[in-house]
C-alpha cells in the first residue's frame, strides 16, 4: 500500500495534472483540514501495513532522578498497612455485629443483663479472693501510745487525799442533815421558817442526806410537813428512792392526818382506782381542791382507754351530769397551791 501511494504521487507529478484533494480520495470528497501546531514533544507516527499500533517512545528517565526507597520506610509502611488492615477488619466485624443486634433487638435485651451479672460476679469473686489471700498487716503501736491508756486510767483514779476529802465532805453533809432533823424534832414549829424549808428541800435532793431531810419534814407540824413531802414526791417525773420514800411518808397515818383539806383531795384523787372512787372525790375537789388536784382531774376527761381494744370509756359514771367534771376542774384551777422556801 505504501508503494502504491508513492507511485500514484509520482505519476501525477510527471503528468503535470493539477488535481484537488477530492480527486485523490475514493469517494471524491475532500477530507477536513486539521491545523495543529507542531509539538516538539510528539514523536512521528509510522503506519505499517496490516497494523494500527501507535508506537510512542517516551524520553528516557535517568536513574538518579528517581528516589531510592528507604528500607526503614518500607518496613514502617508495611506495619502501618498491617495495622490499617486489622483496624478495617475489626471495624467490619463491629459493623456486622451492630447490624445483627439491630436486626434482633430481643436477643441483646436478654443477653445484656446476664452478661452484666456474670461480670459483676466475676469481679466480686476476684476481689474476695484477693482480699482473702493478701495478709492483713497491723502496724505495731508505739510504746508511748500503748502506755497512754494505762496512764489515763491512773490519772482518772482519785488519789488517797481526794478520797479522804470526799468522805469528809459527805460526813459533814450527813452531820448537818442530822442536826437539822434533831432540831425540828425538838421543835416542830421551826418549819414555818422559809429558810429552813429551802434547806430541807435542798437536802432532800441529795441522796446522802435525803433520808434525814424527809424524816425532818414528817416531824413538822401541820400542814407544812405533809405539803413539803408532797412537793418532793410530785415536782419531778424522775422516780428515785427519795420520791418513793416521800410518797410512803405522806400516805402514812401520822402525816396523812396532818394534811390540809386541799392536799387531802389531791391525795384521794391520786390513790383512787375505780370510777366510783373518783365520783365520790369530785364534791370534795369542787369545794376544797387547789391546783394540785388539776392533773388527776384532767385525766378523767378522757373517754378512751378501757376494754379489749382500749376504746371504751373508763369513767363513764362521771358523764352525768355532764358539766360536773368540767366545773370541778375550773374550781381547782382557781385556787393556788401553797409555796414553800425563800420568797
Amino acid at each position: 500500500m505504501l508503494r502504491w501511494s508513492r507511485m500514484s504521487e509520482h505519476d501525477g507529478s510527471q503528468s503535470g495534472d493539477t488535481r484537488g484533494d477530492a480527486d485523490t480520495t475514493l469517494m471524491g470528497v475532500a477530507p477536513p483540514k486539521i491545523e495543529s501546531a507542531p509539538s516538539p514533544l510528539r514523536s512521528p507516527v509510522f503506519v505499517r501495513s496490516g497494523t494500527s499500533i501507535v508506537d510512542v517512545e517516551s524520553p528516557p528517565v535517568s536513574r538518579t532522578a528517581l528516589p531510592s526507597p528507604s528500607p526503614r520506610a518500607s518496613a514502617a509502611d508495611s506495619d502501618a498497612a498491617v495495622q490499617l488492615g486489622a483496624t478495617r477488619e475489626r471495624t467490619t466485624q463491629g459493623q456486622l455485629a451492630l447490624r445483627y443486634i439491630q436486626a434482633h433487638p430481643a436477643l441483646w435485651m436478654l443477653l445484656t443483663p446476664g452478661l452484666i451479672a456474670v461480670s459483676a460476679i466475676a469481679l466480686l469473686h476476684a476481689t474476695g479472693s484477693r482480699h482473702a489471700t493478701s495478709p492483713v498487716r497491723v502496724p505495731a503501736a508505739p510504746s508511748s501510745v500503748a502506755a497512754a491508756p494505762s496512764a489515763m486510767v491512773v490519772a482518772d483514779r482519785p488519789s488517797a487525799n481526794e478520797l479522804k476529802l470526799a468522805n469528809a465532805r459527805s460526813d459533814a453533809l450527813r452531820a448537818s442533815a442530822q442536826a437539822v432533823r434533831s432540831k425540828i424534832e425538838a421543835n416542830p414549829a421551826l418549819g414555818k421558817d422559809p429558810a429552813l424549808q429551802s434547806e430541807l428541800l435542798r437536802l432532800a435532793d441529795d441522796a446522802r442526806t435525803s433520808n434525814d431531810a424527809l424524816a425532818a419534814m414528817a416531824a413538822l407540824e401541820a400542814p407544812i410537813g405533809a405539803d413539803l413531802l408532797y412537793e418532793v414526791w410530785t415536782r419531778t417525773a424522775v422516780r428515785s428512792d427519795a420520791t418513793d420514800l416521800a410518797r410512803a411518808l405522806v400516805y402514812s397515818a401520822d402525816v396523812r392526818a396532818k394534811a390540809s383539806p386541799a392536799l387531802g383531795v389531791a391525795l384521794e384523787l391520786r390513790s383512787a382506782e375505780t370510777c366510783e372512787q373518783f365520783k365520790a372525790a369530785l364534791p370534795k375537789a369542787l369545794k376544797d381542791g387547789d391546783r394540785r388536784a388539776v392533773s388527776p382531774l384532767v385525766k378523767l376527761s378522757s373517754k378512751r382507754g378501757c376494754g379489749p381494744k382500749k376504746s371504751a370509756d373508763c369513767y363513764a359514771c362521771l358523764r352525768e351530769p355532764s358539766d360536773e367534771l368540767k366545773a370541778t376542774i375550773s374550781a381547782a384551777k382557781s385556787r393556788r397551791a401553797p409555796s414553800y422556801g425563800e420568797q
